[in-house]
């Protein structure tokens, strides 16, 4: 590698960087390009020459979230394994779920963005809901709706709690698998009423 492309692949990473951080400590709308390229040490113009503006940056940090995002294979729960892998995810790119969540609320309402991502970023937990309700299982509800809200709740619990000490992914999926009534205690055969 050439000194002049490690110099840019560097200064593109620190730019990264620093758009991470501070997104984390101001948020998506308070972070301005100058900004970025101050705490990177380097100088806007400098920016430019790798992203075409802050949009493109939080492209690429929404980029790096699907592919952390990807749920391993499916077990005996492939739901709650789905919602743990993108819990999991969030938290380790919290600047960059709060930066996207931050810039499709900022959306006018009619433009649909907010829904647009929501719907695109949970299709696969949408096709798991709609699986399960193919097999005859109840759910609570339109299952595009359903994971479009699943989606919501890990997003906004992400950005609402400074840290998350793996309450998140199981409390969703305790709401989405049993609703409020939470999961049913275990009741051995000799402890069961007889009918």
């Amino acid at each position: 590698m050439s000194r002049r492309t490690e110099l840019a692949s560097r200064t593109r990473a620190d730019l990264l960087a620093a758009a991470r951080r501070l997104f984390a400590e101001r948020g998506y709308l308070d972070t301005k390009v100058a900004d970025i390229a101050t705490a990177a040490g380097r100088a806007v113009g400098s920016f430019y020459t790798h992203f075409s503006d802050k949009d493109e940056i939080l492209a690429v940090l929404r980029r790096e979230l699907d592919e952390a995002a990807l749920p391993g294979p499916a077990g005996d729960d492939e739901i709650r394994e789905h919602i743990t892998a993108c819990s999991t995810a969030m938290r380790s790119h919290r600047p960059a779920v709060t930066a996207l969540l931050q810039s499709a609320i900022a959306a006018a309402p009619a433009s649909g963005r907010l829904w647009r991502e929501l719907t695109s970023r949970t299709a696969p937990l949408r096709r798991q809901l709609e699986n399960r309700r193919d097999r005859g299982e109840p759910l609570p509800g339109d299952p595009e709706l359903v994971a479009a809200a699943v989606g919501v709740l890990l997003a906004g619990l992400q950005h609402a709690l400074p840290t998350d000490d793996g309450r998140i992914a199981d409390t969703v999926a305790n709401l989405v698998l049993h609703g409020l009534a939470g999961p049913r205690p275990f009741v051995s055969a000799e402890n069961r009423p007889s009918r």
